[in-house]
């Protein structure tokens, strides 16, 4: 067999730990016994040689290591020896590679000096933590890296990026399932505004016993009286989000249900509630013809639709407004304070703990609060604002149902995570499948077929530069080349079609065990994916549960003056107490219904929790 030209550097953990030379050709020195030979060539490139092949044969992960040295002798083979050109040809990847080099040299002096040790110290631990010998090594690992990474992104830009698109999304335009080889991810594009306020309370304490501050009281209601009123758009308003997608005007980009074994990064309270709203608590959405395929997708099986609430929490804008007018009371105009001045019964925190400390998702009604003084528990009370006149009938963004909504008549929801309150929209939902092909299209100002006026995801933002919408195409690259876990293997199955490749002696058979191997990676990483999302929920709705529990619980006590025995209470403190103590507040005139709300010898103002 012929001595290869190409010098093929292998730099994987696989090479490394057969300690092969960084830099050496692969020829006939050894017996070849898989090779691949280039289409219009008769050059044999060795692959795989009988001692490798009997060093690794046999162990747990021999076969996956074959796939990865077959894999990266491949790819390297495209950039080196056929001058394959994508974003990057081998010069430049080569000139950049040098240039991590010399990072990593630079950063292992800063190291040295910093940690009070040698620079040949640190060298060493950047070496091994790349898993090579030497700077050739070094360089070498990032060329293949960057090479990789090349082809991975011609892959999904050329070559299958209609298919991988139609598995991404898991719906046609008729809503019938694309879903192939693996699970696909479901986008939504989603904006929020987030108001800060971080658990005030530990354990049980935090679903009943919160507080926030006077400022975060203020702006919780701000925000919602600025969206109502229609002053701003959502987002103008979300310009001041507290998180850093106030910079893009709310604009969190594209949401998907992709987790792992140990669930997604993305906080449950978001996402889930999201999925929640949209698929059980839209009664439109809910008779879609796709419905059960969607919900499959998103992980809402028949158990998790039935351990969330039957029906959006509604909350009404009448709370919003009380939030605002109590957030400075503290005590009443004689300057008495409330239990102590314990800030949980703060008439402010009273209405916080009723209405917003709530991990599962609410809308927000046009309405008048219940009339608490005729029912047993507070979070009952949620259940009589369908039956309650209207707040504010001269307040614009309100739907028919009575629901707040954004300028484009979209629900806005909101939900408390531990960073604060999330006002969310959803730009683009599962259930606008028709509208898919439009809406994720990358084409950009100046192509054929771009269309300025059509409603898309890079059309979101207006710009007088072609970047800023080359980036939200370069969103939904990255979001398609991302939600198979198993990417690579695509990869892998595309460049084997451009040679052809030789399994014999002990190998033979080799390529099918590959193959297999493959196949059991895709179910492996389907499965994690499932029980990932199956995790997630499993989670929130266990802590639905146990915030249901903690607020619920009912109790009696005894007054700690007089003796005598409290009325049935709830941990939540019933909200005639923020009530009539606001009117303590503005008026000293004594209360006329004392129930909840006594006085102690002391003169101080008593509430029995």
């Amino acid at each position: 067999m012929k001595k290869s030209k190409l010098s093929i550097t292998l730099v994987t953990g696989f090479i490394a730990a057969m300690a092969l030379s960084a830099c050496s050709n692969v020829t006939s020195d050894k017996k070849a016994i898989v090779t691949f030979t280039p289409y219009g060539s008769k050059e044999k490139v060795s692959l795989i040689t009988d001692d490798v092949y009997k060093a690794y044969n046999g162990t747990t992960n021999g076969v996956s290591k074959f796939y990865d040295k077959i894999l990266e002798v491949l790819i390297r083979y495209e950039f080196k020896e056929k001058g394959f050109k994508g974003e990057m040809n081998y010069n430049e990847i080569e000139k950049w590679a040098k240039n991590q080099v010399k990072e990593q040299k630079e950063q292992a002096d800063k190291n040295a000096k910093n940690n009070g040790t040698s620079y040949d110290t640190e060298w060493k631990s950047i070496l091994e933590s790349k898993n090579v010998e030497d700077e050739t090594g070094l360089r070498e690992y990032f060329i293949y890296d960057k090479e990789k990474t090349v082809m991975q992104n011609w892959f999904a830009d050329e070559y299958t990026a209609d298919d991988l698109k139609k598995e991404f999304l898991g719906l046609d335009a008729t809503g019938a399932s694309t879903e192939k080889d693996v699970k696909p991810a479901m986008p939504y594009h989603i904006r929020h505004i987030l108001v800060k306020n971080e658990d005030s309370a530990s354990g049980s304490e935090k679903f009943y016993k919160g507080t926030i501050s006077e400022e975060q009281a203020r702006k919780l209601f701000n925000v919602v009286e600025t969206l109502a009123k229609g002053e701003k758009s959502f987002t103008e308003a979300a310009l001041k989000s507290e998180d850093t997608s106030n910079e893009k005007g709310g604009d969190v980009g594209i949401v998907t249900n992709v987790a792992s074994s140990i669930g997604s990064t993305m906080v449950n309270e978001f996402r889930l509630g999201l999925y929640a709203y949209d698929n059980l608590y839209d009664a439109t959405n809910a008779a879609d013809p796709a419905a059960a395929l969607i919900k499959a997708g998103l992980g809402i099986t028949d158990d998790v639709k039935n351990a969330l609430p039957a029906n959006v929490v509604e909350v009404p804008y009448e709370a919003f407004v009380n939030l605002n007018e109590y957030a400075d009371v503290t005590a009443d105009a004689n300057n008495k304070k409330l239990a102590g001045g314990s800030q949980a019964l703060y008439p402010r925190n009273i209405i916080w703990n009723k209405y917003f400390n709530l991990h599962n998702v609410f809308v927000i009604k046009n309405a008048k609060k219940a009339d608490y003084s005729v029912l047993a528990k507070p979070s009952d009370e949620f259940d009589n604002l369908a039956s309650n006149t209207v707040y504010d009938a001269s307040l614009p963004r309100f739907n028919a149902q009575g629901y707040l909504v954004d300028e484009k008549g979209n629900v806005i929801v909101g939900v408390r995570s531990q960073f604060g309150i999330h006002f969310m929209v959803i730009e683009e939902s599962m259930y606008d499948y028709a509208e898919f092909a439009t809406y994720y299209d990358t084409k950009l100002p100046g192509e054929d077929g771009y269309n300025e006026n059509a409603r898309s995801y890079v059309n979101y933002i207006k710009s007088s530069e072609v970047k800023d919408y080359k980036d939200r195409a370069d969103d939904i690259t990255n979001a398609v080349k991302r939600f198979d876990q198993t990417y690579d293997y695509r990869l892998y199955n595309y460049l084997k079609t451009q040679v052809t490749i030789e399994f014999k002696d002990a190998a033979e058979g080799l390529g099918n065990k590959i193959d297999e191997y493959i196949k059991a990676q895709k179910v492996n990483n389907a499965y994690k994916q499932e029980q990932g999302l199956a995790e997630d929920w499993r989670t929130y709705t266990e802590m639905l549960e146990l915030q249901e529990y903690n607020r619920d619980a009912e109790y009696t006590t005894k007054n700690a003056i007089t003796g005598e025995d409290s009325p049935v209470l709830t941990r939540l403190v019933p909200e005639k107490v923020a009530d009539d103590f606001y009117k303590l507040n503005k008026n000293p005139a004594p209360l006329t219904d004392t129930t909840y709300l006594k006085f102690t010898e002391e003169g101080e103002y008593y509430y029995y929790a």
